[in-house]
């Protein structure tokens, strides 16, 4: 159902005097997820840098070129202010997800998102003569872009691949990243960089505790 296409690593526009670079390409030192979890995982880590290196929302440019390049959106299709807001919504539900886990529901204003734009895809199950079923949206517009993300997400939560999903724990960074410990015990996306970081900041405050 999903093609994938290998994304160019890195654009760069200038928007606002600020320098931003287009960042299509993995993060931290974790393999990406598999199969079209891999989609999701960079769907969800969309962002670009300022000059300083700040992590800053992506914009409309960044969404847009990155559905194209993975073939979820026609070249010629437009793309508004109100889809970046479905972009960021959507977004926000399933990284919320994540965060969740196996026992707490999703809030209803996340599911109210999820089904919403389920329903706009016309998403619809599948059944294959050689392989899994799978819940396929309807047509090529952005609907179905979305609709296409939203299936890989549900899909993934009935066969357990979703649960491997984790955000860094880092705060200055939050990358989604794909836990492949034994006990699902990992917390950063990269160990020598946000790990790293982690502990300095944690030997700075026991440093200050002790005065």
């Amino acid at each position: 159902m999903l093609v994938s296409v290998t994304c160019q690593p890195i654009s760069v526009v200038y928007t606002q005097r600020i320098m931003a670079a287009f960042d299509f390409s993995p993060h931290g030192d974790t393999p990406p997820a598999p199969g079209d979890l891999e989609l999701l995982q960079r769907f969800l880590n969309l962002h670009v840098h300022d000059a300083e290196g700040t992590h800053l929302e992506p914009p409309a440019e960044q969404i847009r070129g990155f559905l194209v390049e993975r073939s979820l959106l026609p070249e010629q299709e437009r793309f508004t202010h109100a889809d970046r807001e479905t972009y960021l919504a959507l977004r926000d539900a399933i990284r919320n997800l994540i965060l969740a886990g196996d026992d707490e529901p999703v809030s209803a204003r996340d599911a109210d998102v999820l089904d919403r734009i389920g329903l706009a895809a016309g998403l619809h199950p599948h059944f294959h003569a050689a392989r899994a079923p799978t819940l396929e949206p309807k047509g090529s517009g952005l609907a179905a872009a979305y609709g296409a993300i939203v299936s890989i997400a549900f899909v993934s939560a009935f066969d357990g691949s979703f649960d491997h999903l984790k955000l860094c724990a880092d705060e200055t960074c939050r990358s989604v990243f794909y836990d492949r410990s034994k006990n699902r015990s990992g917390r950063w996306c990269s160990m020598s960089t946000c790990g790293n970081r982690a502990k300095v900041r944690a030997w700075r405050e026991r440093q200050r505790a002790d005065g």
